[in-house]
């Protein structure tokens, strides 16, 4: 006798929109390379993003404090001088 085995669900993935304007030019241009390659605005915008993070995601600062912005510490040492 043959078991058959469950199908292990796929965990979901969350899709976020973004809102972009072009000027008329870039649109023609994007659709002339578009024709040309075989592919669709979509996943041209989609390939290039990806090639972009995958270059330079590592490289952007993850968080940017500057000079006049107080931290936790700032208010416990405040209140240990009181």
């Amino acid at each position: 006798m043959v078991t058959k085995k469950k199908k292990v669900k796929r965990k979901k993935v969350k899709y976020f929109k973004y809102t972009l304007s072009i000027s008329k030019p870039e649109k023609e241009k994007m659709e002339r390379y578009c024709l040309v390659h075989k592919t669709t605005p979509n996943k041209l915008i989609k390939k290039v993003l990806r090639d972009y993070i995958k270059r330079y995601g590592n490289h952007a600062p993850v968080e940017h404090v500057t000079k006049n912005q107080m931290n936790i510490f700032d208010i416990i040492e405040a209140a240990s001088e009181n």
